[in-house]
């Protein structure tokens, strides 16, 4: 009996983590584009922060379950 899916069927997970690698080249590349001190680019240097976070967020979940599944 297996307890955790195998990395195959995690395709959700994995077409997530390509969804924010994707999003947050997108968003550097319109950062790179605006002035210094715009406002645009504060608040896409938020959303960059928040994507940031989640990807980071999701990676650490990712690696915990890999961890645990390893333990037992």
């Amino acid at each position: 009996m297996i307890s955790q899916p195998l990395p195959l069927f995690n395709w959700r997970e994995a077409r997530e983590a390509e969804r924010l690698c994707r999003d947050r080249k997108a968003l550097l590349g319109r950062i790179q584009k605006l002035r210094l001190h715009s406002h645009k680019r504060v608040a896409l240097e938020e959303r960059l922060k928040n994507i940031t976070l989640e990807q980071m967020k999701a990676e650490l979940a990712s690696s915990r379950e890999r961890r645990d599944a390893d333990a037992r």
